[in-house]
């Protein structure tokens, strides 16, 4: 049986690579045949977590998520090697859907004009497909990552088809928040995650089935910690539940404020109830 493939990067499975997805699941679909995200992992820091990407990846249909490591030796390849030993012999590719930007191979030597040229000599099919453009721009994990560096969560939003925001267990604070009277949960994002600008957001969280306002602060927290580990705290309203260890995931919706210092507790606990004042209104 043969298989659809996508390739690429997909850092943050944006409307762009949603176009992709689209098009192997149903060419997958109509002919009865297997789905596959080939997914090339440049390492670092991603918009999306490896866990974020493989749900995301699993709720486009699509029925085989790839994630390969560009290493050295895998980039050395050449152009018809990796069309003849990757595409043909371990995924067995009929059908190919790549970005019309599409390069790959030794120097990216490879594009969609040799891609085409191999097609008859391995027998397989290709589509090369247009970039997404929104408001006169290509929608790109680059632009988004530079919008989330600017605290634009809104502006990310519109290009990823969905709020940015964290999935985790909630973990263990230092309970500094509920003798401010702000109980709150925490996330740690670990190191593959790509943190946006740092400061406080509001937010929502999503706790099970539920949906609840809250705002969160993502950053070192200056005035608690003297570290440099980010974190992502969240006060949820009118919610008074333990949810300890629980999988919850907090959405950013607006940049409210950056991050800053506080001379005392007194004055975090003022900034916290104007906040929540400014996210609630």
């Amino acid at each position: 049986m043969g298989t659809a493939v996508t390739i690429g990067k997909f850092d943050g499975f944006h409307l762009g690579h949603k176009l992709l997805l689209d098009k192997i699941r149903t060419y997958a679909e109509e002919r009865n045949v297997k789905s596959i995200c080939y997914k090339l992992d440049f390492g670092g820091a991603a918009i999306l977590s490896p866990e974020e990407q493989e749900k995301l990846a699993a709720e486009a249909g699509i029925d085989e998520f790839i994630r390969v490591p560009f290493t050295p030796e895998f980039a050395s390849s050449s152009p018809e090697d990796f069309v003849k030993n990757i595409l043909i012999g371990e995924l067995g590719a009929e059908h190919i859907v790549v970005g019309t930007d599409f390069c790959f191979g030794k120097n990216r030597e490879g594009n969609v004009e040799l891609l085409k040229n191999l097609s008859d000599k391995y027998g397989f099919t290709v589509d090369a497909v247009e970039k997404l453009k929104l408001d006169g721009e290509v929608v790109s994990s680059t632009g988004i990552r530079a919008l989330l560096e600017e605290g634009d969560a809104a502006g990310a939003e519109k290009r990823l088809g969905r709020s940015y925001g964290f999935s985790g267990k909630v973990g263990s604070g230092k309970h500094l928040g509920r003798s401010l009277g702000f109980p709150t949960v925490n996330i740690v994002p670990g190191e593959s995650k790509l943190l946006p600008k740092f400061g406080v957001y509001a937010s929502r969280t999503i706790v099970g089935d539920s949906i609840y306002g809250s705002i969160t602060n993502v950053g070192i927290r200056p005035s608690v910690d003297d570290g440099d580990t980010a974190n992502v705290e969240t006060f949820i309203y009118d919610f008074s539940d333990d949810i300890y260890g629980e999988d919850i995931r907090v959405e950013l919706l607006k940049f409210i404020r950056t991050e800053k210092k506080f001379e005392s507790l007194d004055a975090l606990k003022d900034q916290i109830s104007a906040d929540i004042a400014a996210a609630r209104g």
